[in-house]
Formats: C-alpha cells, structure tokens, sequence
C-alpha cells in the first residue's frame, strides 16, 4: 500500500513538473513605463469661459525642431503621438475669428515668419493624415517671435489672462507663436449692468460692490461705479476693501481729496486689526500719495 501511494506521488510531481510551464502561469505584476513625450493639460477660466487644452509634449533633445524635426509649409498635429485637443465652454474670439463653443483638434501649419493655426471641428481625428480641411472650424494666421531662451519641452499657455482676453501662446526651442483670445463676456456683463442701473431695485449689496468692480476693472462709467459702491458700504460699513475700491473709483474720477479720504478709512479700519494686513495698507498708501 505504502508503495502504491508512493508511485501515485511520483506521478503526480512528475505530471505536474512536465505541464508547470504551459499549463500552470503565475499572476504578472502590470508594468507601466512612462511616456517619451509626457502628456499635459491645461485648464483656465477667460471671463466667464472655461478652456481646456489636452496636448503631449515633446522634447527638444537637441534637435532643430521648426524647418528641421517640424518641417515648413506642412500640417503638424501640434505635439507628439496625437493632435491637441481644445475645448471651449462658450464663444471665443481667436485671432480675427469667432469659434463657437465645443471641442476642436488644434492643428498648425508653421513656417518662418507666419504660422497657420487650424481648428477642426473633428475632434476625433486620429492624425495629421486623417485631417481633411472640409472640416475646418477656423483657420487663423499668426507670427512667430523669437525668444530670448531656448524652452526644452513643447508647451502651450494662455498669458495676459485679463478680464475677458488672454494670449494662447505655443513655445517650443526659440519659438513663441502667440494668438489673442477673447470671449464676449465683459459686453455680455455690461448689457445686464446697463439694465440693472434703469432699474429702481436696489442690488444686493455684494452684487454692487462686484458692479462697481467690473466697471472699474473694465473703465466703464465711473459715476455708475460710485454709485454702486456707496450702496453696497452702506450695508457693510466695515468692509476695508469697499473703501479702498471707492477710493480707487475716486481716484480715477480725478477726485483726489475724497480718495484720499476713502483711502485713510481703508488704512484706519485694517490697523484696528490684531494683525494688519501691511500689504493692503502699502495699496492704501499709494493712492494717498498719487493724490497729494
């Protein structure tokens, strides 16, 4: 019995060891290797406009890249590995054209001193290969500039973010194409302003303090703007940074004496505080002495 049981063991391992190697696998830990050409995103709020730009970014490695790696005067994906996407969440302005909101492939047709970029409402688009012009959402013309330093990794920006504008830029070795945007939003703001100023019904005191605001940041009608923020102080008495933007609206108006006065109530109110905000009381100042 003994030996029976021994010859069936022997079986088994040897059964076992013949098949282990296609009949019997082992879990693989999943490995991940990084990108030659890392991916990045951008997210940023023009106005009241989100934008989003999903793009890969190569290296240069030192290699000439535009007329070289890039060549002049053909479609370019505008990265590495797949087109760059762009997402708009209203209308824009890029350039001389209005895009309307949506996603796009973002393509480029560089050369030496103009740049083609191409919109194509085929956000789906695979490659420069599977492009086809028929549908293209825009075309914009834009010129190159040289910079000072060389940017190792491709990169898109949008710089100059003010108000409702921004500079989408490309850089990339000693290439920078910028393209200005713009959203409609400060006109779309200011209609809604302009009504609510005919209108009788007070506005809430912190919807004025941001009328008066937006009219100040976009040099609408200062008048209305003072208007806006005597209404919204007074609710809100204490509120030192109501009286440094009535001061800054004063000053703008030329009234020198009365800005001043707004800025010394802005000064009095923040040092009556355990700890003094000194970088608002520095702003304060400045409108003090530019007045004098």
């Amino acid at each position: 019995m003994r030996q029976l049981r021994f010859h069936f063991v022997s079986l088994t391992v040897a059964a076992l060891t013949l098949t282990a190697p296609s009949a019997i696998t082992f879990a693989q830990e999943k490995i991940e290797f990084p990108d030659v050409s890392q991916r990045g995103t951008l997210k940023q709020r023009v106005g009241l406009t989100n934008i989003e730009i999903d793009y890969s970014r190569p290296n240069k490695n030192n290699r000439e890249i535009f007329g070289g790696l890039v060549p002049f005067g053909k479609l370019w994906r505008t990265g590495a590995d797949a087109p760059t996407k762009i997402r708009f969440s209203d209308t824009v302005k890029l350039g001389d054209k209005e895009v309307p909101a949506g996603e796009y492939a973002l393509f480029t047709i560089p050369n030496a001193t103009e740049w083609i970029i191409v919109l194509s409402k085929d956000a789906k688009v695979q490659s420069a290969a599977d492009y086809k012009q028929e549908n293209d959402a825009a075309r914009i013309t834009a010129k190159p500039i040289s910079l000072s330093a060389v940017v190792e990794t491709f990169t898109i920006g949008l710089a100059d973010v003010k108000g409702a504008s921004a500079t989408l830029h490309l850089d990339w070795d000693e290439t920078r194409v910028p393209v200005q945007l713009a959203t409609d939003d400060v006109e779309q703001v200011s209609s809604k302003l302009e009504a609510a100023a005919k209108g009788t019904t007070p506005l809430d005191p912190r919807v004025a303090y941001q009328a008066a605001s937006f009219y100040y940041d976009n040099n609408k009608d200062m008048s209305q703007a003072a208007k806006w923020i005597d209404q919204a102080l007074a609710k809100n008495p204490d509120a030192y940074f109501m009286h440094f933007k009535k001061a800054q609206i004063q000053a703008k108006l030329g009234n020198k004496k009365e800005a001043t006065a707004s800025a010394q109530k802005t000064i009095e109110i923040l040092r009556a505080d355990k700890e003094p905000d000194e970088s608002a009381i520095q702003n304060a100042q400045q409108i003090i002495d530019s007045s004098k």
